[in-house]
């Protein structure tokens, strides 16, 4: 697990910088159909019951950029992503988490398997706050370069049982999916609720995450649970299964704020 402080954001810097250099030349190969994604065989059949954290990223109003047909305009929804998917798989890897799926827009990832519940929960909220933080210092000021407007994301978070399963067949081509992981379980359902649920820019989370998390974090957490909110996890002897806003952001490679 990485240590948030200045050499980890200029490590940071420099895999953007990596991801960014000569991406403009990459998007047009890719645009002409000069450039087919290599295909590999890959084991499937397994499945695995795990306990981690779950987190859905979304790009925030990413499908309505893609509308026109025109060249420039997917040329740009493509530069859009090869700047922040990659850089949210980044900071996901560097926690020791990995990804479930990418959705077009967004992703979702499995962080602290392997973990006890406060590491899980501790480095599901380090990757998001992280993610923000690049958001804003590395990403939008490069697309402001490029008279491209800002993007936002959207986010959830829980923690709990997960069954991991790869599903698919074991071989392919370019137009047909081979295979994928996915995850079952109430965690993974909720995280992806919640991440529907989030305002512009926002952080929402399970109940468990909010338990579970250190003692200097609870600050940070705004009970938002609705009315009418019908969710029970009994499993876990929470009832009824609150949700919550975590507003915490980082300031600099070293601190959290409220935002």
């Amino acid at each position: 697990m990485p240590n948030w402080n200045k050499d980890y954001y200029i490590t940071l810097a420099e895999r953007f910088a990596a991801i960014t250099d000569g991406l403009d030349d990459r998007l047009e190969d890719i645009i002409k159909g000069k450039v087919v994604p290599a295909v590999e065989n890959i084991d499937i059949g397994s499945a695995k019951s795990v306990r981690a954290a779950v987190i859905f990223f979304d790009i925030c109003n990413f499908s309505g950029r893609t509308g026109s047909i025109q060249l420039s305009e997917m040329k740009k929804a493509l530069l859009m992503l090869d700047c922040v998917i990659p850089m949210i798989m980044n900071v996901v890897y560097d926690y020791g988490g990995y990804i479930e799926k990418n959705t077009g827009d967004g992703v979702m990832a499995i962080i602290g398997i392997e973990k006890n519940d406060e590491e899980a929960t501790t480095a599901a909220l380090n990757v998001a706050t992280d993610c923000f933080y690049i958001l804003d210092n590395l990403i939008n000021p490069f697309f402001s370069k490029l008279g491209i407007s800002p993007v936002a994301l959207t986010v959830g978070i829980d923690l709990g049982p997960l069954l991991l399963a790869r599903i698919g067949v074991h071989t392919g081509t370019s137009k047909i999916n081979r295979n994928f992981l996915t995850a079952v379980g109430p965690a993974a359902n909720l995280a992806c609720k919640l991440q529907g649920m989030a305002g512009v820019n926002e952080i929402w989370t399970g109940d468990l995450i909010y338990s579970k998390s250190a003692s200097f974090e609870k600050q940070y957490f705004m009970d938002v649970t609705p009315q009418n909110w019908t969710w029970v996890y009994m499993p876990e002897g929470l009832s009824p299964y609150r949700i919550w806003y975590y507003h915490a952001r980082r300031v600099s490679p070293f601190s959290l704020v409220s935002s």
